[in-house]
């Protein structure tokens, strides 16, 4: 497997003290509990600590374990990308090919993709197939298994770095008193708690891995590998949720960002690892509950995908409101006024105030104050239409008021 050089030289030092390990193959065979012993001369309360801390560690261990398949897997899909003439190229050329702003990497560009070579189609294949996978590897978003278990791994070895401390206060105050004896035991105490500290902060890199390799590899691949040409009307039946969005993401995936802009990259492939526009989608139903409108926008005005740019002077008004960092600016761009404007173009003013209709505004943000107050302004214009909002997380859940059943658009 490619491996980082901190990695690298974590397993080599692993190995030097015991660890069973098959270096060729990647393979660890874990320590026994038992093996995890706190140095012999500690000070009684870092002795106790440590001891503690250990024990943590040993729980952590068997949690480790239940997720041993998930990680796994995630080596072979690294292997397998890696396979595709990756895994040949030296760790430093694909860092600076994958560099942010390498304009000098045009050599090295071409170097990765001749060794490459005819497994480019294969390369790209593997990214459709894994890359919600490769999407969630490569973010910086942990998710919350093992989230949770690095929390607290983190935690242990905080408590073994404030014992170093300690030890390390001891050590110099018996070389101010020239107790030699001393000066050895607590010597032998701070480097046992180094290595151990070292051993431990190993084992925590088997569960991240991963997500760095993944990220480089993935960053690799938009610059060697061809944009992927889609029809964006193929892309019907969006579901307003989650799963929508995913599949929206699923669709546009690798496509050619100069032409469908979700804001992360304005040329090569679209590979959406820090989305940070909104997406929203809006799934109408007339009384008869057919499908009549079905739809999604990208915040922002250059080339997004997906409904067209409410005009300046359209059927709703937009208003100043500010963003998650506190900018201020008008929201006519917005996703979900982009939808809503598209909505009273699809019904003439006549007919708006009998129209009978249910609807559904997903959206991947909270509502802004233009927006919520653009949904004010479509009640208004359709009183007999009952419209849905709600606003989904990371975990595919979902909160919001409800002022009505959800639209069966897209369902």
């Amino acid at each position: 497997l490619f491996r980082s050089p901190k990695v690298e030289r974590c397993l080599l030092s692993m190995g030097k003290r015991g660890t069973k390990r098959s270096l060729e193959s990647g393979e660890e065979v874990p320590l026994r509990s038992d093996e995890l012993r706190p140095p012999e001369e500690l000070p009684d309360r870092e002795a106790s600590a440590v001891r503690d801390a250990l024990e943590r560690w040993r729980g952590l261990r068997l949690r480790v374990e239940s997720l041993r398949p998930m990680l796994e897997h995630e080596d072979r899909l690294m292997q397998d990308i890696l396979d595709r003439g990756l895994g040949s190229e030296d760790r430093k050329t694909l860092r600076k090919l994958a560099s942010v702003g390498a304009r000098d990497a045009e050599a090295e560009a071409a170097q990765v993709a001749e060794s490459v070579g005819q497994e480019r189609h294969r390369l790209q294949e593997i990214l459709m197939e894994n890359h919600r996978e490769l999407l969630e590897l490569s973010t910086t978003t942990t998710p919350d298994d093992k989230k949770e278990l690095i929390a607290e791994m983190d935690g242990v070895l905080d408590e073994l770095k404030r014992a170093q401390d300690a030890v390390h206060v001891e050590l110099l105050a018996t070389k101010d008193k020239e107790d030699m004896s001393a000066v050895r035991a607590y010597g032998r105490s701070l480097n046992d708690l180094k290595a151990l500290t070292r051993r431990l902060d190993c084992e925590r890199r088997s569960l991240t891995k991963n997500s760095a390799l993944a990220t480089l590899l993935v960053t690799v691949c938009r610059r060697i590998l061809p944009v992927r040409h889609i029809d964006p009307a193929q892309l019907q039946n969006i579901l307003p949720s989650y799963e929508g969005y995913l599949q929206i993401l699923d669709f546009y995936f690798f496509s050619d960002a100069n032409l469908y802009c979700f804001g992360e990259h304005f040329s090569g492939p679209n590979w959406f690892t820090r989305l940070k526009r909104n997406v929203a989608i809006l799934s109408v139903s007339d009384g008869e509950g057919l499908c009549v409108y079905n739809e999604f926008a990208v915040s922002g005005e250059y080339k997004t995908p997906g409904a067209r740019m409410a005009p300046e002077e359209g059927p709703l008004q937009s208003i100043e409101a500010e963003d998650e960092n506190g900018r201020v600016f008008d929201r006519r761009h917005d996703a979900e006024f982009k939808l809503l404007t598209g909505l009273c173009d699809l019904v003439p003013v006549e007919k708006r105030p009998m129209w009978s209709a249910s609807a559904t505004l997903w959206s991947k943000k909270p509502l802004c104050r233009s927006c919520a107050g653009a949904v004010r302004q479509i009640e208004g214009l359709f009183p007999k239409m009952r419209i849905t909002i709600s606003i989904g997380d990371p975990n595919g859940e979902s909160n919001g008021e409800s002022n009505g059943p959800a639209s069966t658009c897209g369902a």
